[in-house]
């Protein structure tokens, strides 16, 4: 299963940070680097193992604490309605 960006949320990059809004949901989100990052790679379908893979070649972050980060960050994603579940 991969997930991908979902619905009408905008994104403007502000230095190393992306901030998100969704005039639909009325919702705005700030992200810093890796999260940006994720939001950059979920542009197209990957999985949570792919994002996580390439997370971890770029960032000085453990295996384990990447994988928990990137779920939590995924869930609220799906949380603001930001990302979907794709074949």
């Amino acid at each position: 299963m991969s997930i991908s960006r979902h619905g009408d949320w905008i994104s403007a990059k502000v230095g190393d940070e992306i901030v998100m809004m969704s005039a639909e949901q009325g919702k705005y989100i700030g992200l810093n680097d890796v999260g940006a990052r994720v939001w950059e790679l979920i542009e197209t379908p990957h999985s949570i193992d792919g994002v996580v893979a390439a997370l971890i070649e770029e960032f000085d972050v453990t295996p384990e604490l990447c994988r928990a980060e990137v779920e939590s960050f995924v869930e609220k994603l799906r949380e603001n309605k930001a990302i979907e579940d794709v074949a």
